[in-house]
């Protein structure tokens, strides 16, 4: 038996915090537009889930005494990284998601503007009540002339 044997890659240690982040930030970038999943997230706490315990199984292989792994180092950092990411997460989604303030009843309660007239760019005069019943925008911009 050969005196030094050679340390085998364990690749779980990257893979397991690589899915624990794919799987947050599709959730907010894709998974949050829609109701059904943005409400119970079906497919992405199983998925951060997933990335954790990747991560925890590839620590185990890590500090087996039977299996010669590398990651004694990093394998921890991913480990705690994928956990506090995945807890960040859950508290977000069942705590403090639930503390947003709830969206209004009802628009804004919107007045009739006063009577303004004002100059148009040829120098004739527009009246604000010329577009009374019409959805307006008045737009005021300092040029540089």
């Amino acid at each position: 038996m050969d005196a030094v044997q050679e340390k085998r890659r364990n690749h779980l240690l990257w893979i397991g915090p690589l899915v624990t982040v794919v799987a947050v930030l599709s959730y907010f970038m894709f998974f949050a537009q829609f109701p059904a999943l943005r409400d119970v997230p079906w497919l992405n706490l199983p998925l951060t889930l997933i990335g954790v315990g990747l991560s925890a199984l590839g620590v185990w292989r890590a500090f087996s005494p039977n299996d010669l792994r590398r990651g004694k180092r990093l394998g921890p950092t991913g480990l705690v990284f994928s956990a506090a990411l995945a807890t960040v997460f859950c508290l977000y989604l069942f705590s403090w998601s639930y503390m947003l303030p709830p969206p209004p009843e009802r628009g804004l309660d919107l007045e009739a503007a006063s009577s303004v007239e004002l100059l148009d760019h040829d120098g004739r005069p527009v009246r604000l009540a010329d577009y009374r019943g019409r959805r307006l925008v008045v737009v005021f911009y300092r040029g540089f002339w």
